[in-house]
């Protein structure tokens, strides 16, 4: 039968491994590079590379472990244990191959730098180091820990609360809009998520052209080819609304439903009475889960309208129309707070990214 983590392990072969936790993939890394120093590829040739630093230290513990051992093993077991590692036969490991097998240890130990395993984060800022020039940033640079990381964006935070505090511009509507809109752990985490996005936002911008174009395009993908309030939108939303029909259709219900058909009136007769109705309330008249959620199936349904089938169809077209309405309003809101999140962003990064020049800091 074969073995896959046999096969996953042979370095002559490159291999992509997917499996659950605790099913023998550090196992089978180590088995592989047990297999490359046993083809006497130089230590110092050989990368690994994790996520963790306690995955890397796990790594290299449980590969010193395993060469320890070979060093002290009797032939016997030692023959055994390479055998079933390779896949090959015992008889090719003579005494000079279980010698050069037992000298991995020392071998490794004496590595300058030692093996190469580490996280991805010290590899590539091994490799910011060797060329800061071409990754475009400040040669002898050093990194930033979290805790100094967070103490800079509180003061970029703070600078652009105190930039909007002076100003009346869009950046600092956008700035009172989630200021309100928000609680306070919500608003410090929008915050934090631009600065752990901030490469791929200000990729984004550049990418469109600039921050204006950047919000236009926003837009475009909202399904608008300029800014429109959401206001606006559910304002003509609800002037399109055939009022004469939702109390046509209250009346008859009211005079000849029960209960239930008097609570349906309610709602019609509300929306349909106050001048000031809003797209939530009518909304709320005619779908279920207080107007979040699918049309009300009652208006196709109800005993109350029996009698009066163009009262029944038109309130099927105001539910379509209502249910138009509510994604042209989404859609809006989507936009909107895109728009918003944007100029804060673009107001934030700078501050951030020039704190960090000053100080010399990759974070």
């Amino acid at each position: 039968m074969i073995d896959p983590q046999r096969i996953a392990a042979d370095p002559a072969i490159s291999a992509f491994v997917t499996a659950n936790a605790g099913s023998g993939k550090t196992k089978t890394l180590i088995d592989r590079v047990a297999r490359l120093l046993l083809a006497k590829v130089q230590p110092e040739a050989i990368l690994c590379v994790t996520y963790t630093k306690a995955a890397a230290a796990e790594m290299q513990r449980r590969l010193f472990e395993r060469l320890g051992k070979w060093s002290v093993t009797s032939d016997a077991d030692l023959r055994a244990e390479l055998a079933k590692l390779v896949g090959e036969s015992d008889e090719i490991y003579d005494a000079k191959r279980l010698s050069e097998a037992r000298a991995l240890f020392a071998q490794a130990l004496e590595t300058p730098g030692g093996l190469k395993i580490q996280t991805i984060h010290a590899f590539c800022e091994k490799l910011l180091r060797r060329f800061p020039l071409e990754a475009g940033v400040s040669p002898g640079f050093t990194v930033m820990d979290d805790q100094a990381g967070a103490a800079i964006a509180r003061a970029a935070r703070r600078s652009v609360a105190a930039w909007v505090d002076t100003h009346d511009d869009a950046f600092a509507l956008a700035y009172a809009r989630f200021s309100v809109a928000l609680d306070f752990q919500s608003f410090e985490a929008m915050f934090a998520g631009f600065e752990a996005r901030r490469g791929q936002i200000v990729a984004y911008v550049q990418r469109c052209g600039g921050l204006a174009e950047a919000i236009a395009d926003a837009w475009m993908r909202c399904g608008f080819d300029a800014p429109t309030s959401a206001e606006h939108l559910a304002a003509k939303a609800m002037a399109r609304l055939d009022l004469g029909a939702w109390r046509a259709a209250a009346t008859v219900l009211f005079d000849g439903g029960g209960k239930q058909d008097a609570k349906y009136a309610e709602g019609l007769a509300a929306v349909a009475r106050d001048p000031d109705a809003t797209l939530e309330m009518a909304l709320r008249a005619l779908f279920t889960e207080g107007g979040e959620g699918t049309p009300a199936t009652w208006p196709g349904k109800t005993s109350g309208l029996k009698s009066r089938e163009d009262l029944r169809e038109a309130l099927l077209l105001e539910q379509a129309k209502l249910e138009t309405a509510r994604e042209q309003v989404r859609a809006a809101k989507v936009a909107e707070d895109t728009q918003n999140a944007l100029l804060l962003a673009g107001l934030t990064l700078p501050l951030l990214a020039a704190a960090l020049r000053r100080r010399r800091k990759l974070r």
